[in-house]
């Protein structure tokens, strides 16, 4: 070879690799600015989309508002619950969003601010035609509180709007820019390509043999990937219609369990309370005129009968718990405890306890099943006290992300965690029958009513430490405050009722 030709080659071999490189690098800095632009595009696109559905969704809601008020129909209610149930959510994406775009957070906090007003504007006049009827929720609305604050919503997304507008247009003005960089870039690489073509025809030829060899590897491979993908998605739909069909009847076996449970323990109670009442009229007619192991017999069978009767109550209990429909009503937390501690006044003097409680908050929730649960919760602890100690116990409250979680402690015997789940199950016990009273269905009721107000129930415990037990409600309204800044202690008093156990 010529030194001059072996010089054009080596330098066509320099620029071979050199040129694509270069190019390359090139074309990814101006791709990726392109990409960035039409991102940011597409984000303020969608941030606008969300300040539209945002504003609709509080103008259903004001529709279902008035359609209720107008009718009193609860099924015009439902624009006004479904907006209700999304607007947090709505407005936590707009916030997300809207933050990456400049958007101060004073706007964004006034938006939160008018859409809060608003929507309790809305549940009160709800409320009032509820409770007072046509003529109190027609006042409430003739205010023009409501129409006040969804002017004021209109005005502050209308300005997000329009900046957010005037900021895509300048999007879009870069993405054209960054398109028309793109398309010069890509222009010269292909003018520089189809020199390098040219110029390196032999090497392209073995690339292009080379090149049809693994498209028909890769269109092999693709044809065995989508019979296997054709089938792994038959067989996972086929799965998945199983799995509903058993959800489904999983649920009605459990709607039917629960209406057999009930009919069931109602059903018994009348010949039990009869059996029980022959028994007892036995018991006061004959005693002493039969023998001793006749006498015995006949306090066996009053025995069982009466914890047969215990257990109906607390089945009956438990059944209710999670079925019967809730009377919600705001709580004061130091209420709820004072009824659960004067129920339980005989047990405490018997015992010695001492019940502890910090600030407690205002709640919302059905008083009486609220009152159980913590009677329950303390009654369990003054019974699981350990030998020759009084009792100690605490009843805390704290805040949480959209909920409050009270604390029951005390310094009981406690129990194995690897129990935890065990504890709150229907008849399920730690300890037999004649160790601690109680038939094992007091924390299932417990836990059942929580979250029949749609919170949460669970325990910490160490053997011979002493017992945790918390349960979670959603946060009311306007309980955001404690209600008391004292902390009291019980003294013993002297009344008590029933406690399931």
């Amino acid at each position: 070879m010529k030194p001059s030709l072996l010089r054009r080659s080596q330098n066509l071999i320099v620029w071979l690799g050199v040129l694509p490189l270069l190019l390359a690098f090139v074309a990814e800095r101006t791709s990726t600015q392109h990409v960035r632009s039409v991102q940011d595009s597409l984000s303020t696109a969608e941030l606008i989309q969300q300040l539209d559905e945002l504003l609709s969704t509080v103008q259903d809601a004001e529709t279902g508002q008035r359609g209720y008020v107008l009718t009193g129909q609860e099924r015009y209610l439902t624009p006004f619950l479904s907006a209700k149930a999304t607007i947090s959510q709505k407005l936590s994406a707009v916030d997300r969003n809207a933050a990456r775009h400049g958007a101060t957070q004073p706007q964004l906090a006034l938006l939160r601010t008018y859409i809060q007003q608003k929507m309790d504007e809305l549940q009160r006049t709800v409320d009032l035609r509820r409770s007072r009827g046509l003529d109190s929720a027609m006042a409430e609305i003739e205010t023009n509180r409501g129409q006040e604050y969804m002017v004021r919503i209109r005005n502050l997304i209308g300005d997000l709007r329009r900046d957010q507008a005037r900021a895509f247009q300048g999007e879009l003005s870069l993405q054209n820019r960054r398109q028309l960089q793109l398309e010069v870039v890509l222009g010269c690489g292909v003018m520089a390509g189809v020199v390098l073509v040219f110029l390196a025809f032999r090497f392209t030829i073995l690339y292009v043999r080379d090149r049809d060899d693994v498209e028909r590897k890769i269109r092999s491979l693709n044809e065995t990937l989508e019979s296997r993908v054709a089938a792994r998605t038959a067989e996972l739909q086929a799965r998945t219609q199983e799995l509903e069909l058993r959800s489904a009847d999983l649920q009605r076996s459990n709607a039917d369990l629960a209406q057999f449970a009930y009919i069931a323990s109602h059903d018994l109670q009348e010949p039990l309370r009869m059996i029980a009442s022959y028994m007892g009229l036995l018991a006061r007619r004959y005693r002493g005129h039969l023998d001793e192991a006749a006498d015995k017999y006949i306090q066996f069978a009053i025995d069982g009968a009466s914890r047969m009767q215990t257990l109906i109550y607390d089945l009956l209990s438990y059944s209710r718990a999670g079925t019967q429909a809730l009377e919600k009503k705001p709580l004061s937390s130091e209420a709820l405890l004072q009824a659960a501690l004067q129920n339980l006044d005989v047990v405490i003097a018997e015992s010695g306890a001492s019940i502890h409680h910090g600030r407690l908050p205002m709640v919302e929730g059905d008083e009486i099943k609220l009152i159980q649960v913590i009677q329950n919760l303390i009654g369990n602890a003054i019974k699981f006290r350990k030998p020759g100690i009084k009792p100690e116990i605490s009843v805390t409250a704290k805040a949480a992300p959209n909920e409050w979680v009270f604390e029951v402690g005390d310094n009981g015997i406690g129990f194995d965690p690897k129990y935890t789940d065990r504890i709150f199950e229907v008849f399920q016990r730690l300890h037999g029958i004649g160790t601690y009273p109680g038939n094992g269905i007091g924390l299932a009721i417990c836990r059942r009513i929580i979250q029949h107000h749609g919170g949460r129930l669970w325990a910490e415990s160490q053997p011979q430490v002493g017992s945790k037990f918390f349960f979670a409600l959603p946060s009311a309204t306007d309980s955001r405050h404690l209600e008391s800044d004292i902390e009291s202690t019980r003294p013993p008093i002297s009344r008590a009722m029933h406690v399931s156990s």
